[in-house]
């Protein structure tokens, strides 16, 4: 049997309680009668499949759950409620011999576990109210996170992530592109892989600076999937832990082949220019040997006049 008690507060939080231990539902209920600061909206379901149902119907802000129901037993009881609902927060409800079972849900996703007759009033208020603050910054991590992820997939520059082995264990489409390898094909390889030994040199040298914990930049040539060279600009910061110890680094590079190229015409422009000078210099001097000999002549003849 399902049962819906409205608690007549303002901006109730809805709580659904899913128990079919009809003397604790009513120990939960009565406790939060009991708190004065917050409204509760009490929810209940005596198994999982009527508890599940009451999640489709209504707005559940936090959840509290029993593992051991008539109709699902353990870690599967936790699994099929999260995967339900899994941006309700849930607090797991426990005895002192399954607290071990609670503590592994908690590490799956679970927010709390409280052990049935250690509970008190001023206990379940504080889980719950640490339960939906937890999972509230879950969820503006994960916006974050997702914010973030879009920025850098969606970036023009190539960006790579690479462990303390210089292994890549991130790299945007951007740069898989550039080189022509699909994503798969460039994680976990080790960064050398992809140029040639002046670059490997040049790599191991600028990671021999992490010690340091400032960003660096340098140019670098990497070679694509058809064996040509792409010349790319790299700015790199090295990650530590709180301990410290170097954790890897994290890349952007810039494909500055075209500037390359330019520059080349530019030094071909100029080297042209300087061999064509060099050309007209050496026949104006050709050009000249004669008149310069007839008056080095014309001067010493007059010596001997």
């Amino acid at each position: 049997m399902n049962s819906t008690v409205t608690i007549m507060y303002e901006n109730p939080i809805n709580l659904l309680l899913i128990e079919d231990n009809p003397g604790d539902m009513v120990l939960i209920r009565e406790m939060l009668k009991d708190v004065q600061s917050i409204h509760f909206h009490f929810l209940h379901g005596d198994n999982l499949q009527g508890g599940l149902t009451l999640l489709d119907k209504e707005e559940v802000d936090v959840l509290l759950l029993d593992l051991h129901l008539q109709d699902s037993h353990g870690i599967h009881t936790f699994i099929t409620t999260n995967k339900k609902a899994p941006k309700t927060p849930i607090i797991i409800l426990t005895g002192l011999a399954d607290e071990e079972l609670a503590i592994k849900a908690v590490s799956k996703g679970a927010q709390d576990y409280l052990v049935k007759g250690q509970i008190e009033s001023q206990l379940l208020v504080k889980s719950i109210q640490y339960a939906m603050e937890r999972k509230n910054i879950e969820r503006k991590l994960r916006e974050s996170e997702e914010k973030y992820r879009l920025m850098v997939e969606k970036a023009q520059s190539g960006v790579f992530l690479m462990d303390s082995h210089n292994k890549l264990t991130y790299v945007n489409q951007s740069i898989a592109s550039l080189l022509g390898y699909k994503v798969s094909e460039m994680l976990q390889k080790d960064i050398s892989h992809f140029t040639d030994r002046d670059g490997q040199k040049l790599i191991r040298y600028h990671l021999n600076q992490k010690e340091s914990g400032s960003s660096n930049a340098y140019e670098l040539k990497l070679q694509n999937k058809q064996g040509i060279y792409l010349h790319v600009l790299v700015s790199s910061t090295p990650l530590f832990k709180p301990d410290g110890n170097y954790l890897g680094a994290i890349s952007i590079l810039t494909d500055i082949s075209s500037r390359k190229s330019v520059e080349r015409s530019l030094m071909d422009a100029l080297r042209e220019k300087d061999e064509n000078f060099f050309l007209i210099m050496g026949s104006m001097i050709e050009a000249m040997k004669p008149l310069i000999q007839n008056d080095y002549r014309d001067e010493h003849m007059d010596k001997f006049a």
